[in-house]
């Protein structure tokens, strides 16, 4: 019964420019006419909703089940797992079958956890529903589609741990609910792993039961039609007793706290301000702390954003949301701050976090998001779905029955006071955490005062777990020169590097589907060439020759000379073994401390180009080899991180090659996978013909 609601409108809004003349008062809320539903419930308990709306020969189906959170312990992802499960086949249909069927008639079917959305022309929807049906009671799990999905989370775990703003969320999580609630624990790619094909049928026969199920139907089609097709396809879905489950929520801070994740290459910090928000769906407090929020950091128009962006200069936006949730809300602002202003960035956050607990605000903002809410509420009933999420939400929260019916009424009625007692109540600069994604060497300092607990700021690594920073400092016996002169021996020793008068890698590597091949070539330390394709046409192409470089890009028309800032960091980032140029290339590198990579311990080493690029690179402790790298860019869009993992070593003419490179670009995972290295080829110069 703890889902989160269903249907949340939307909280954003501008501020309209203030001119000089005075704006008429607003007018008295206006009626509002939500069209009209029939229920019912069939024999196995599932409750049913229709609206009706013959415009369009389309019909629309959703199922919510109704289930309480599941703690899913070192099998975290299963549950997520099996509701992809849900759409990978059938006992009579196999998964190309299936989807094969659900194209034919040109429909849209989704499954997740807790249920599924559905789709088609009205003269289709029998064969629509004969496929539902057929997904819903007769599922086939496999070993092979779960290795797939398998795959496929893995995948977006990668992505999400070079993220700033993904490790922030679950960090926050974590902090507010504790690893021991279902709304703390974290997926990673050890639990993952751990998922079996036992626990997605155990999922399955536990949880997909009607008498849990809210159904919507939509469109064109009668109550009578609905109940008759309805009654007859699911009257084989069973019902059964669902286990009900309450967990202990963590004790909240008693004074302020300041979080660090580090993140050693990172140029901004991802900034939060959180704290728990015991807010209902549907409370009476819900509606003034929905207009709250709008006017604190609901939008580019908001107090924050004209704060921390407008005047300040300190970030591209600057936001806040709160959320109701039947076990525990919460409130959060954030943004995503340069390293310098990251104290700065956080005085003018709890600046305004107290500004509006501490004075009532204007009525001409309390108006503006009335008149936001007003208007985005009506333009939401123009859409017959929003009628049945209304009816959803009224059945699974227990709302009152006229609760959307005078929800505009509920909106007007709020006044300044309002406003100001609901942040008193919801938002605690005192009592909160101060979530920083970072640099932990260049912030933690600057954020120490924030900190109410003695000043003692606490670690986190992206995974979750507590980190004793004095531990991960820097050995004082260990140099930079020490690190890469081990790692020099571990590929096989400066005299086999040294042989290698050329280098040619091939690889590949799969994007949604779609193969890319990587071209690398090098010749000396000064001649160096990259080229990606995709169906063996060019996309990306880099060149260096000598003192010159070009970039190109022929899909976004980019053509460009390197500047000599660019040169020396495409050289560095280019170089098959750029340790053994450093010196000469003037690049400065230090141990900033050591990292678990991949569970092992490893050297953190932040190398400097001249020009400004900074990078870290890491190195297992025992091995000596490179295993990761990251390096953080700045662009238009702000700074961007990109991670590289180095594994499968494999040793070519007595020097060892990385055959598995991964890099994660934002939402970009691209593996890499060696298909053959040749060396002392002869390269001919025209491979680097600029």
């Amino acid at each position: 019964m703890y889902n989160t609601l269903v249907l949340v409108l939307a909280v954003a809004f501008t501020v309209a420019a203030q001119t000089r003349q005075t704006p008429p008062p607003p007018g008295p809320a206006p009626e509002i006419e939500l069209g009209k539903y029939e229920s019912f419930t069939l024999k196995n308990g599932l409750k049913v909703y229709v609206v009706e709306n013959h415009k369009l020969p389309v019909v629309s189906m959703q199922l919510v089940l109704d289930r309480d959170p599941i703690l899913e312990g070192d099998k975290a992802g299963y549950v997520q797992a099996a509701g992809q499960m849900m759409r990978t086949g059938t006992k009579s249909r196999s998964k190309d079958q299936f989807d094969e069927q659900v194209d034919f008639i040109g429909a849209n079917l989704s499954f997740n956890s807790t249920g599924f959305q559905a789709s088609s022309l009205k003269k289709h929807l029998p064969t629509l529903m004969e496929l539902t049906t057929d997904a819903l009671l007769n599922p086939n799990f496999t070993q092979e589609e779960l290795d797939k999905i398998k795959k496929q989370m893995a995948a977006g775990l990668a992505q999400q741990k070079e993220s700033p703003d993904a490790i922030a969320n679950q960090t926050r999580s974590l902090l507010l609910y504790g690893k021991n609630h279902p709304y703390g624990e974290l997926m990673t790619e050890e639990t993952v792993e751990n998922i079996k094909l036992q626990d997605i049928q155990n999922y399955y026969n536990n949880y997909f039961k009607p008498n849990v199920g809210y159904l919507a139907v939509v469109g064109d089609i009668t109550p009578k039609e609905a109940k008759k097709l309805l009654s007859k396809s699911l009257k084989n879905w069973k019902k059964a007793n669902i286990n009900q489950k309450q967990y202990d929520l963590p004790q909240q801070p008693k004074q302020t706290q300041v979080v660090i994740v580090d993140r050693p290459s990172a140029v901004q910090t991802a900034l939060s301000f959180t704290n728990p928000a015991a807010l209902k769906p549907g409370a009476e407090d819900a509606i003034p702390a929905q207009l709250m929020n709008i006017i604190l950091g609901g939008s580019g128009g908001a107090r924050l954003f004209n704060n921390l962006r407008e005047k300040n200069g300190y970030t591209y936006g600057a936001y806040s949301s709160i959320s109701s949730d039947e076990i525990l809300g919460r409130f959060n602002a954030y943004a995503n701050v340069r390293n310098a202003v990251t104290d700065s960035a956080a005085m003018e956050f709890l600046t305004e976090l107290s500004r509006i607990r501490n004075e009532k605000v204007t009525e001409e903002e309390l108006n503006n998001a009335k008149a936001y809410i007003t208007g985005s509420y009506g333009r939401g009933l123009e859409n017959p779905g929003t009628v049945a999420n209304y009816a959803l939400n009224t059945a699974i929260y227990g709302l009152p029955a006229d609760y959307y019916a005078n929800y505009l009424k509920k909106v007007e009625a709020v006044t300044p006071a309002d406003i100001q007692r609901v942040a008193q109540k919801y938002i605690r600069p005192d009592q909160m955490y101060i979530v920083a994604v970072g640099n932990a060497s260049e912030i933690a300092e600057k954020l120490k005062r924030f900190d109410k607990d003695d000043n003692q700021i606490t670690y986190y690594s992206p995974e979750g777990e507590k980190v004793d920073m004095a531990a991960k400092s820097a050995p004082a016996d260990v140099t930079a020169e020490q690190v890469f002169t081990n790692y020099i021996q571990a590929v096989g020793g400066k005299a086999n590097i040294e042989k290698l008068q050329d280098i040619s890698i091939n690889s590949t590597a799969s994007i949604q589907g779609m193969q890319i091949q990587m071209e690398q070539k090098q010749k000396g330390a000064d001649q160096l060439a990259v080229q990606l394709m995709m169906n063996n046409s060019p996309i990306q192409r880099v060149i260096i020759n000598g003192d010159k470089g070009k970039m190109e890009a022929p899909m976004q028309g980019v053509n460009k000379e390197m500047t000599a800032e660019e040169l020396k960091a495409q050289k560095m980032e280019l170089d098959a073994f750029p340790m053994l140029r450093y010196n000469q290339a003037g690049v400065t590198a230090k141990v900033t401390g050591t990292e678990k990579v991949n569970g092992k311990d490893a050297y953190a080493v932040e190398v400097s180009v001249p020009g400004g690029q900074k990078s870290t690179h890491y190195f297992d402790k025992n091995s000596g080899l490179r295993v990761k790298q990251v390096t953080s860019v700045e662009t238009p869009q702000g700074a961007i991180t990109q991670t590289r993992t180095f594994s499968d070593y494999k040793e070519v003419n007595g020097v060892k090659f990385p055959y598995v490179v991964e890099t994660v670009v934002g939402p970009q995972v691209m593996k890499f996978e060696v298909q053959n290295i040749e060396v002392n080829k002869g390269l001919n110069d025209e491979t680097f013909k600029l």
